[in-house]
């Protein structure tokens, strides 16, 4: 259940590698966490351990978003799945995927005799058009179109919420007891001892909360996202290859480090992370660099980064 939290926004990334893992680098993952709600954005292989590893427990994920079929993003799935089952696990799971993630997972689950005892709620997602695929009154996830070769989806996560908060300058001003404070928190009025009445919404501000992350694994370059994604706080952006590979991300269906940080430029988005590295890539500085030429405000994910705002 989310809590009315509002520092509680965080992403994890588990995995930044493309294709292959490597030493140092795990297949795509990332676990973002909002108001302590817990959504997997992609599967890679070893996705589980990565969970284990940092002490997050699977019972606490409600969601998982798949944004295409290829294994580096999909193959740990079922894994994850299967432990779930063997854990006894209860609550609900939802997964969000494109055509086929259906048949991937039920057969996966069916042909290695895997157990699952909780409600599994497979949904798929038209790839070819942008759609709500959960909307609360206080959380909106948004699913759009990538360009890769098979069908691929982008992810936007948008939050908004509102919550009192006392102006504590103001409270200094008057004599007030505990109870008295209690009373103003919960909306009601208080006489103070000269017999005046202090009105809550004298001392208690009205915050808005605003927060949002866009996730876009694998795609060309394609700036018919910026709609989608405009304006976001944090934006994931593959960077599988540096700038002098721009032919080559055009034949695989990926994006460059230049690429991805005009994007961002474009969106006039807060801030990108980088990820999906290719494993000709030992040292990752140099894509950085290539990125924060174009927008300073660039991240370089790396496995176990947690980005907080």
């Amino acid at each position: 259940m989310r809590k009315n939290n509002s520092n509680s926004f965080e992403l994890l990334i588990l995995g930044t590698s493309s294709a292959t893992p490597s030493k140092t680098r795990h297949p795509s993952a990332h676990l973002l966490n909002i108001q302590e709600e817990l959504f997997l954005i992609d599967c890679g292989e070893a996705t589980q351990v990565r969970l284990f590893n940092h002490k997050i427990r699977w019972n606490q994920l409600g969601h998982i978003l798949i944004t295409h079929l290829h294994g580096d993003h999909v193959y740990g799935l079922p894994g994850l799945l299967s432990s779930m089952g063997l854990y006894q696990r209860e609550n609900p799971l939802t997964i969000f995927g494109p055509s086929g993630i259906k048949e991937f997972v039920h057969t996966t689950l069916r042909l290695s005799h895997s157990q699952i005892a909780f409600d599994l709620q497979i949904c798929e997602i038209d790839h070819t058009s942008a759609s709500v695929i959960l909307q609360d009154d206080k959380l909106t996830i948004t699913a759009f179109p990538l360009d890769h070769r098979v069908p691929c989806i982008g992810y936007c996560f948008r939050y908004k919420d509102h919550f009192k908060k006392f102006d504590k300058e103001l409270l200094s001003r008057y004599p007030l007891r505990i109870a008295d404070i209690r009373k103003l928190k919960e909306g009601l009025d208080v006489t103070l001892p000269d017999g005046s009445v202090l009105r809550s919404n004298q001392v208690l501000l009205d915050i808005e909360v605003n927060k949002s992350y866009a996730y876009c694994s694998d795609t060309r370059y394609n700036e018919r996202i910026i709609e989608y994604i405009k304006g976001v706080d944090l934006l994931y952006h593959e960077t599988t290859y540096d700038g002098a590979l721009e032919q080559k991300a055009e034949e695989m269906g990926h994006t460059t480090t230049l690429q991805a940080a005009r994007i961002a430029a474009k969106a006039n988005v807060q801030k990108l992370v980088t990820g999906h590295y290719s494993s000709r890539y030992h040292s990752l500085e140099h894509l950085l660099e290539e990125c924060q030429g174009v927008f300073p405000q660039t991240i370089l994910g790396i496995e176990d980064l947690r980005i907080k705002w």
